[in-house]
């Protein structure tokens, strides 16, 4: 699974370098800022009390030097597909396994999380889905339908994508103005600090960091990515920083009892900008979330797909309907996947759950950069300190989620076992050869 390294002087025919620096910290804005933000300063505030805002901080720094490794990890390969074909090439087949199931898990977590959100603010304007009853039969819906269009075609999916795709930066930087007006008012009382999941309130803020890979990957596509992949993550962090500092503190001051709110910053926008601007906030979050679904809908199931393509997984997920040339079984298993996670988990469970398996497929990556480059040389992306930074991150990452309480952690564990296990299965009955490590 080893990719065609680049250099200064070679590079994939198929791939135009056109991003400059400006476009990755645009995308990286982008990409991060989506469904977790509409929960976090509640989630923090439970968890981490009157240290919401240092634990915030904290995340953010840790997603930074994630990021970091992982820009020049991924400048090694010329092709996409991220932390497992990472983890494959610097320690076997069997790492790349367990690191694309992380991957997989996470994925699957993650759509529950923010489709607990959306309709959480979705109750906000339609009160009826604040009925259990009511949102089994929404959430049903919603998954059905996105499993039909993403069945009938690729191109379906990717359009209902880009339909739901609107502006969702715009209010929160309003609401996040107003954290500024209101620095001078006295916050809100909060628990006191280690009251509550200091460990899960940093995975909390973790889930709503993610998303920073995706300038890194796209290594090949960038204009100067010595120069410019580094600083364009760390530009697009440094803008997501200040607009979550903002919105906690706006949270922090204009909401009464923050660690129990369900729709947080809409009530922020409540206190800030009137009726209105909940609507609003509301309004934002809930496209926000049904075009971040739409998406995953579109990409977790190729991630099921392409563990079978390479034997991983029984082969069934790996079959493409003949007409509509999508890998349908895969679209389906995992829709069904997607439905019980949502229904029967709460927010913090599953975004807790999404962040732990984030964290060790990054963690995966971090140390592959250490045997990259021992084994390979300098990357051509080469992050000054990098075996530190790595180093540094994967002690932090084993911290958070060795700190963390509940059943996530019993619950991951069992997840990635299974999948050994039947990948186990299958390969014991292929009579395939032992994976090389």
């Amino acid at each position: 699974m080893r990719g065609v390294p680049l250099t200064a002087d070679t590079s994939s025919p198929t791939l135009v370098r056109d991003l400059r620096r400006s476009d990755l910290v645009a995308l990286t804005v982008n990409n991060v800022i989506g469904a977790g933000v509409f929960t976090m300063p509640a989630a923090l505030a439970a968890g981490a009390g009157r240290a919401s805002l240092a634990v915030l901080l904290l995340t953010l720094l840790l997603a930074s030097m994630m990021a970091l490794c992982l820009a020049e990890v991924a400048s090694r390969f010329d092709r996409t597909g991220g932390p497992m074909i990472y983890a494959s090439e610097a320690f076997g087949r069997n790492a790349g396994f367990v690191v694309g199931w992380l991957m997989y898990l996470s994925r699957l977590s993650a759509f529950g999380a923010i489709a607990v959100v959306m309709l959480d603010y979705g109750a906000g304007l339609w009160p009826a889905l604040g009925d259990t009853t009511a949102r089994i039969v929404c959430v049903t819906a919603i998954v059905a339908a996105l499993a039909a269009i993403n069945v009938a075609g690729v191109s379906q999916g990717a359009r209902m994508s880009s339909v739901l795709a609107l502006v969702k930066v715009t209010p929160l930087l309003v609401v996040a103005a107003a954290g500024l007006w209101m620095l001078r008012q006295p916050a809100n009382a909060l628990p006191p600090d280690g009251a509550g999941d200091l460990g899960g309130a940093l995975l909390i803020a973790f889930f709503a960091c993610m998303g920073f890979e995706t300038a890194a990957v796209l290594a090949g596509e960038v204009r100067r990515p010595s120069r410019d992949i580094a600083a364009g993550i760390l530009g697009g962090l440094a803008c997501v920083a200040i607009v979550y500092t903002l919105l906690m503190i706006a949270c922090l001051r204009a909401v009464p009892d923050l660690a129990h709110a369900s729709r947080p910053l809409a009530a922020a926008a409540a206190a800030a900008l009137g009726p209105n601007g909940a609507v609003l906030v509301s309004l934002t979050a809930v496209l926000s979330c049904a075009g971040t679904l739409t998406v995953m809908m579109l990409t977790t199931p190729r991630i099921l797909f392409a563990l079978a393509a390479h034997g991983d997984m029984p082969l069934v997920f790996a079959s493409v309907n003949p007409a509509r040339r999508t890998p349908a079984v895969a679209i389906i298993v995992s829709a069904v996947a997607l439905w019980l996670l949502t229904v029967s988990g709460t927010f913090v469970y599953l975004a807790t759950f999404s962040a732990m398996a984030r964290l060790l497929m990054y963690g995966s990556t971090c140390a592959a950069l250490i045997v990259l480059r021992r084994r390979d040389g300098a990357a051509p992306v080469v992050v000054p300190f990098g075996p530190a930074l790595s180093v540094i991150s994967i002690l932090v990452a084993i911290a958070a989620i060795a700190a963390t309480t509940g059943t996530a952690i019993r619950d991951l564990t069992i997840a990635v076992a299974l999948g050994w296990a039947l990948r186990a299965v299958i390969r014991y009955r292929r009579n395939a050869a032992p994976a090389t490590v």
